[in-house]
């Protein structure tokens, strides 16, 4: 392969030498190679927790709400067929996974701006192994029957695991988290993570975001949601007023870096029979907005460093691209919520809701409000509910909520963990016995 005919991101990744992922373009996709022994989720497991190096760590992001959109979508988010491929050795940049016990959740360091990059030979020594054929291209969309009721927030516990009425968690991560030097991913963090819920024979969804709000984990340090090593390349960033650094999106280094760690999280998860779901991540959160912080200055700190709503639209296409280049078999679930900031006419929430109607990827709405009507392309593909907040924050009742979201007829039902508790065992068991059905 002559990688000097791939984009930027894919021919570095080529060019690192034997053992390193591969990527082939072919036509106007990116299609990852598969892992060559095909290892079943748990194999990969065993073989990441034999190789991984302990260290001091830090808890994963968790998330909050935030009120208010235009597609549906009302809140700020902290949130398969056959088995996956891919594997990976542990660096010791990467901090040990929590162990599968109840209650635990992951630890792992974030970088900090001053870590410098791997050099190739780095990277080699962790990227996975590489096949000689091409995996083939499939749909994302899947029946949408209703699959029940996942766990979310909370830190990436598995106390919820053996619960009859939960079905599975969403897992949520920061890139920094899994690519703290440049080529170096820690996949262990994941595994480990997923670990108890595959044991219990439960299935998660999947959130690797670059920027979070600090006030979700300030333990963790979220305000660095992006390597530091691809801060040292140049790429720019703002500060918000709660202390969270949010990248700029839009640099092409920065795309090209995320574009290679896309194609090895691909290799790694992608047909993963545990992994119902990989959420398409954006901006903040992952969700599809740059920020959405109560910030009278947020425009013109965001205008500081060039944003457009024109730059941010290309910036989320490329995304979203990416992402269906390199995930053939696992569904992938969009965010939309706040997409544009800047108010110019023509960009508004329908634009991308379409895009990733059109594409057949699957909606997720980050904000169920009891008696909101989504708008109509909602209803052409697979939704993900996702509640707004904890009830104890949002003061709704969560028989109300629960409502609501099967009003959705979604696929998946994501309720925070505070709020699956014994006191609302009733409803929470009435709309877990639908599983399996159109919701």
């Amino acid at each position: 392969m002559q990688s000097s005919h791939l984009p930027p991101a894919f021919r570095r990744v080529v060019t690192y030498g034997a053992g390193t992922l591969a990527a082939v373009l072919t036509g106007a996709a990116l299609y990852a190679l598969p892992d060559p022994a095909g290892a079943p989720h748990a194999a990969r497991i065993a073989d990441t927790a034999a190789s991984s190096v302990p260290s001091a760590g830090s808890a994963t992001p968790t998330s909050d709400s935030d009120s208010g959109s235009d597609s549906g979508s009302d809140s700020g988010s902290g949130s398969g067929p056959s088995s996956g491929s891919g594997s990976g050795t542990a660096s010791a940049a990467c901090g040990t996974s929590s162990a599968p016990t109840t209650g635990t959740s992951s630890a792992s360091p974030l970088t900090s701006p001053d870590i410098e990059p791997a050099t190739p030979s780095d990277a080699a020594s962790v990227t996975p192994p590489v096949a000689a054929s091409v995996t083939p291209s499939v749909s994302t969309s899947a029946a949408a029957s209703f699959h029940g009721i996942y766990a979310f927030s909370g830190g990436n516990t598995s106390d919820l695991a053996t619960d009859p009425d939960v079905a599975g968690r969403s897992l949520v991560y920061y890139w920094a988290q899994l690519e703290p030097r440049q080529g170096q991913y820690c996949w262990n963090l994941i595994d480990q993570d997923m670990k108890p819920w595959v044991a219990a024979g439960k299935k998660v969804v999947l959130r690797v975001s670059a920027a979070g709000w600090a006030k979700w984990d300030t333990a963790a340090d979220s305000a660095h949601g992006t390597p530091g090593w691809v801060y040292a390349q140049g790429v720019k960033s703002v500060t918000e007023q709660d202390g969270a650094v949010m990248p700029e999106y839009w640099n092409q280094t920065f795309e090209s870096d995320l574009d290679t760690f896309l194609a090895a999280f691909a290799a790694r998860y992608d047909g993963d029979a545990a992994v119902s779901a990989v959420d398409i991540s954006i901006g903040v959160g992952g969700e599809s907005k740059a920020d959405s912080e109560k910030n009278p200055d947020l425009l013109a700190l965001w205008q500081a460093i060039g944003y457009t709503d024109e730059l941010w639209w290309g910036y989320a296409q490329h995304t979203i691209t990416t992402y269906t280049s390199v995930f053939h078999r696992t569904p992938l679930a969009l965010m939309p919520d706040k997409t544009f900031i800047g108010g110019t006419d023509g960009y508004d929430e329908g634009k991308i809701v379409d895009y990733a109607v059109a594409k057949g990827i699957w909606l997720q709405d980050n904000g169920v409000v009891p008696g909101r009507t989504l708008s109509a392309p909602w209803g052409q593909t697979p939704v993900i509910a996702e509640m707004r907040g904890a009830t104890g924050d949002t003061g709704d009742n969560l028989a109300d909520d629960l409502k609501a979201a099967v009003a959705e007829h979604p696929v998946l039902i994501l309720v925070f963990t505070s709020d699956i508790t014994d006191a609302d065992r009733a409803v929470l068991h009435e709309v877990a016995a639908t599983a399996g059905t159109g919701g």
